[in-house]
């Protein structure tokens, strides 16, 4: 997998433009209930409506609305929940589309109960939607089928949304609670061997070593100018913002290479930087939105030691 990057801008939208809801059901049928009000209500308000939901809800859903044409759009779910990262590029890509009459998106959330450190970072992207898309003129409904999610996860995902979808219409959350501190960073897995380099000053020499580093991991060349890209963009975030010196560790862990760019500057502890794109005057939260794209996983960890920036890529 290689760029995933989606270039665009925010033109500025009323505050209240963002809207984030849960329909939450036990079985499929009562679950599209909920959707389909949704759907409806997107529909007669002149909403560009896309739907990216697995098999079952988009088979209920097309043969419960067969004459909605091309106002009712379906798409590939996996491509919409490809990674946190691109969700958020897509999500940006629907609403600066849709135009003044706005964007209505009805999708079906990974959650990972097996995978528990992909499933933190699915939950925190629900809760941070409202940071990445304040502003645009989007409805995001998240379905969730609780019958097939373990009780803890299905509380939490309940807990993440402001408001409902139910099929008598939205209603406010009286479940929503603000989101918990995220604790310290876990370290690489016993006995894994953990690759590591000093950042130079020059970002050529960055992104050779980056390169050197990737191999020596042994890194598929699918992925390798996606972790080199990365360390270029948080490099550079480290030498003109941060300290201006740092360390990038590797290692291996279930499956995904996990890449920790370390600045002893205390400048970066704003967990949810890179979840909106700036313009491309070079500052850096562009850069960081390039990141969050071309990894899997990202998230921003803040220590009395500095800021670690851990990037996560999967391989097969």
């Amino acid at each position: 997998m290689t760029s995933h990057v989606a270039h665009a801008t925010h033109p500025g939208a009323p505050a209240s433009g963002f809207e984030h809801a849960g329909a939450f059901a036990g079985a499929p049928d009562l679950l599209c209930d909920a959707l389909l009000a949704e759907i409806d209500g997107g529909l007669a308000r002149g909403a560009r409506v896309t739907a990216a939901v697995g098999p079952r809800l988009r088979d209920r859903l097309r043969s419960a609305r067969p004459d909605a044409g091309a106002g009712l759009r379906f798409a590939d779910r996996g491509a919409f929940y490809d990674a946190p990262g691109r969700t958020v590029a897509a999500l940006h890509r629907l609403a600066l589309e849709a135009g003044p009459s706005g964007a209505l998106f009805v999708g079906e959330p990974l959650l990972p109960a097996d995978r528990p450190v992909e499933l933190a970072h699915w939950q925190r992207l629900e809760t941070e939607l409202g940071t990445a898309l304040a502003g645009h003129r989007l409805r995001v409904v998240c379905a969730h089928l609780t019958s097939e999610l373990p009780e803890e996860v299905g509380e939490a995902a309940l807990a993440a949304h402001p408001c409902l979808a139910t099929p008598e219409g939205p209603r406010a959350n009286p479940a929503h609670r603000p989101v918990p501190e995220a604790g310290a960073p876990a370290p690489p897995p016993a006995g894994a061997p953990v690759l590591s380099m000093d950042l130079a000053a020059d970002l050529a020499l960055v992104r050779e070593d980056a390169a050197a580093l990737a191999d020596a991991a042994g890194i598929p060349d699918e992925r390798r100018s996606d972790l080199v890209i990365a360390v270029n963009e948080l490099a550079a975030n480290v030498l003109e913002h941060g300290a201006g010196k740092g360390t990038v560790s590797l290692w291996h862990e279930d499956g995904r290479v996990v890449c920790e760019v370390h600045d002893p500057s205390p400048e970066l502890d704003d967990r949810s930087v890179g979840l909106r794109p700036a313009d491309t005057s070079g500052d850096r939260g562009y850069g960081l939105w390039i990141t969050r794209q071309v990894c899997d996983f990202f998230e921003v960890l803040p220590g009395p030691e500095g800021t670690r920036v851990r990037l996560h890529f999967r391989l097969g």
